[in-house]
């Protein structure tokens, strides 16, 4: 299993959340956040005048999936969230080693 996670403009999670959904996944974990980073998106830029140029609003998108299917999830956020404009994001992939369901114990690929 794989976990893709995704730094990407504001403006263009909603189209890459639904192009995903689209895709089949069912579970994708959203989170706002404030990224400290150079390939930050410049122009949502906030806090004080000493942080401005280091902080700016990104959203954060994790899917864990089975590693067959990563490549065509991969591409679907790379078409969704692309604008060819510095701050576009960046993804990254890791390995996951297992997967345990809470409720029902069900483990690996049946745990997703």
């Amino acid at each position: 299993m794989k976990e893709i996670t995704a730094y990407l403009r504001p403006d263009r999670a909603d189209d890459v959340i639904r192009a995903l959904e689209e895709s089949g996944i069912s579970g994708i974990t959203v989170i706002d956040i404030d990224a400290m980073a150079g390939w930050a998106d410049p122009r949502s830029k906030r806090y004080s005048s000493r942080y401005t140029s280091t902080y700016s609003r990104v959203v954060k998108l994790e899917v864990v999936c089975p590693a067959a299917d990563k490549d065509a999830l991969v591409d679907v956020i790379r078409r969704e969230g692309y604008t060819g404009h510095p701050g576009d994001g960046k993804i990254f992939i890791s390995t996951v080693d297992e997967a345990i369901s809470i409720r029902t114990g069900e483990t690996g690929k049946a745990a997703l």
